[in-house]
């Protein structure tokens, strides 16, 4: 179990890599969960440690918030979820810098033919990583259709087909059997309580050990 709370930065990158490298992805209910509560960050990083996320095979949460570069790390999860509207927040992406004594700054790529450019190749690059994760086009339609400046907060029901609420389905493929064996339920059943997760457990404040008793409890009891 970890816990990302906060702005995302470079220097995540490593502490997840580390906390994530010695787990066992094949442990039920999860080798490895990710709780996440974060406004957003460094893009690049946030698709590194998404990367790490998705080879731990992580099931990954919003506890309270995911909006931005967030995202990337939630797209990782191969079960992914949050248990409120408006967790999660979404836009196209922009190009930052940071300033000593202002902070991070955006960068107008309108009057700026390099940055242009860059924006542009950033966003072939989030297009590429979001179908590596296999969320549909349609979330990085939805994702393009937000203002870079103006974070669009999904409700619950959107997050199924925008594939951030659910199962991976080539996890599922791999996984559904052998979790539908351990449990003594049909795979349909094993996807169905997988999915109740989110609502039934993100309680708020709830310990990482909790979680992990309700999480089992779900999945063998349905309730």
């Amino acid at each position: 179990m970890i816990e990302i709370d906060g702005p995302i930065v470079p220097s995540l990158v490593g502490k997840v890599r580390a906390a994530l490298e010695p787990i066992d992805p094949d442990r039920f209910p999860a080798g490895a969960i990710v709780l996440l509560d974060s406004p957003g960050g460094d893009g690049l990083a946030a698709m590194e440690v998404g990367r790490i996320v998705r080879a731990a095979k992580a099931h990954v949460f919003v506890r309270v918030r995911c909006a931005s570069a967030c995202v990337y790390i939630l797209a990782g999860g191969v079960v992914r979820g949050a248990a409120r509207d408006r967790a999660i927040g979404i836009h196209s992406p922009r190009l930052t810098t940071f300033v000593k004594g202002i902070g991070v700054v955006d960068i107008n790529s309108g009057s700026n033919p390099n940055a242009a450019k860059a924006l542009a190749a950033g966003n072939l690059q989030s297009q590429e990583y979001f179908s590596e994760m296999g969320l549909p086009e349609s979330f990085y339609k939805a994702m393009m259709a937000s203002p870079s400046d103006q974070t669009r907060y999904l409700d619950l029901s959107e997050l199924p087909a925008l594939g951030l609420a659910g199962i991976d389905p080539a996890y599922r493929q791999a996984r559904a059997s052998a979790a539908a064996a351990r449990y003594k339920i049909s795979e349909d059943e094993f996807v169905h309580r997988t999915n109740e997760v989110a609502q039934k457990c993100l309680l708020d404040k709830i310990s990482g050990r909790d979680l992990v008793r309700c999480y089992s409890r779900v999945l063998q009891t349905g309730g």
